[in-house]
């Protein structure tokens, strides 16, 4: 029970359930604070009496509504407006001042309510009684002795002032306060799944990488278990594909040494077409341990300058009388396998010569990329051919057939290499003929 609430409480939903709950408990937070110290108070009625009263300092039976008091040497402006000029009259003669001494500025609640002070005073006035009453915000000017104007100011809320005050302010601090919790929530909750992503990714593309952290919610946890113990069947079943393929090679050499030996003996023209068929089997065998060495063996990346590397082995073909010329050439440094690199390059320029004649190089970067092409002049390839030219042992027919060497390995040596470096390899038939192998590799990679 325990280990399930626990799981419970570490998933995706539960984090959700914590964000909105936060949300909400900051909400509610902000509007009391804004209720209990920020709002002003009701509207309260006052009437001219008690206005009288505030003004003397002289209690109230009820609390005392919250006014300010300021003092100016400048009089305020006389009012046109018939209820403040009737309320300062009221006003002046409770306070027993003149009439010029005493001046009043309602809100426009009040001020439409003239009709009701002229009704009173008309009823209440003659007997003295009449004692109108203010709703809403108010302030009252009396001049001093002194000539000084004392101003009484009471602020009452308007009946839609609490959601003025919320649309402006509760949404402002909602969004200051929320979203960076909620982008934080959400990166605490991304993090693993990009993380778990990209090594999927990279997994799917055939390169052998560290466990996937367990890390974050429950569900990513088990996710991430999951790919780790499927990479390890993978791993698992790779290694032993690619031992069976590299015992069989290997001891294939064996019985073709013997062959040799036999055959030292035999006619001439049996000798000749013998000698031939062993020599393809040792190059099939050669390829197939280069391709079981390529799976199994331990990268080693390593800065190296990927312009020195092609063009010393182009030099290395032309020394022994191949076409192969450097048309484009830029000092490019990427961190690589120089094994793993090496046998890439050299399979594509020896497919360049054996079906192309020549090969033409150029190393240029493009954007974060360094990439190599290679171009030759044969007969190109057909688009079924290119889609899985790839594939292990598929060899075209009839442009690439045995007779001009081959066993179906070397372009899949090549994507397993480029792959290994976080690259790929692209074969581009050219408009005016041939075909031409363009390899992409990261300038920046982390060991």
């Amino acid at each position: 029970m325990k280990a399930g609430f626990l799981r419970w409480a570490n998933s995706i939903h539960a984090h959700l359930l914590a964000l909105a709950l936060v949300v909400i408990l900051t909400l509610t937070a902000f509007s009391l604070t804004l209720l209990l110290y920020f709002i002003p108070p009701e509207r309260v009625p006052l009437s001219v009496y008690e206005i009288a009263r505030i003004v003397h300092g002289q209690p109230l039976l009820r609390d005392a509504p919250v006014v300010h008091e300021a003092r100016q040497a400048a009089a305020p402006p006389a009012s046109s407006d018939p209820a403040e000029r009737l309320i300062a009259a009221l006003l002046a003669r409770r306070l027993a001042l003149p009439a010029a001494d005493v001046r009043i500025r309602l809100d426009p609640g009040d001020r439409e309510r003239i009709g009701q002070f002229v009704q009173e005073m008309q009823l209440y006035g003659p007997d003295g009684v009449a004692d109108p009453f203010i709703m809403g915000t108010f302030t009252a000017a009396i001049r001093q002795p002194d000539g000084q104007w004392r101003m009484i100011m009471r602020e009452a809320r308007g009946a839609r002032s609490l959601w003025r005050l919320l649309g402006q302010y509760a949404f402002l601090v909602g969004i200051v306060l929320v979203i960076p919790l909620s982008l934080w929530f959400s990166a605490r909750l991304t993090r693993p799944i990009r993380a778990f992503a990209a090594a999927a990714e990279r997994m799917g593309a055939g390169r052998e990488e560290q466990p996937i952290p367990l890390d974050g919610p429950s569900e990513i946890r088990l996710a991430a278990q999951s790919i780790n113990e499927m990479q390890l069947r993978i791993a698992g079943y790779v290694r032993e594909r690619t031992s069976v393929v590299g015992a069989i090679a290997h001891d294939l050499r064996t019985p073709l040494s013997r062959l040799h030996f036999h055959l030292a003996a035999a006619p001439a023209p049996v000798r000749t077409a013998a000698e031939e068929e062993i020599r393809q089997m040792e190059a099939l065998i050669g390829t197939t341990l280069d391709f079981v060495d390529n799976e199994s063996r331990p990268r080693l990346l390593e800065p190296l300058d990927l312009g020195m590397l092609v063009e010393g082995l182009a030099d290395d073909f032309a020394d022994i009388g191949h076409d192969v010329s450097i048309e484009a050439m830029e000092s490019i440094t990427i961190a690589g396998d120089m094994i793993l690199l090496k046998r890439l390059f050299t399979n594509l320029i020896d497919n360049a010569i054996k079906y192309g004649a020549r090969a033409r190089i150029a190393v240029r970067r493009e954007d974060d990329m360094a990439l190599v092409e290679i171009a030759d002049d044969g007969p190109g390839m057909t688009p079924q051919d290119m889609a899985r030219a790839f594939e292990p042992f598929y060899r075209g027919e009839p442009s690439r057939n045995r007779s001009t060497g081959g066993v179906g390995l070397g372009l899949s040596i090549v994507q397993s290499a480029a792959g290994a470096h976080g690259g790929h390899v692209r074969l581009i038939s050219r408009p005016a003929g041939g075909l031409l192998a363009q390899v992409a590799l990261p300038m920046t990679r982390s060991a």
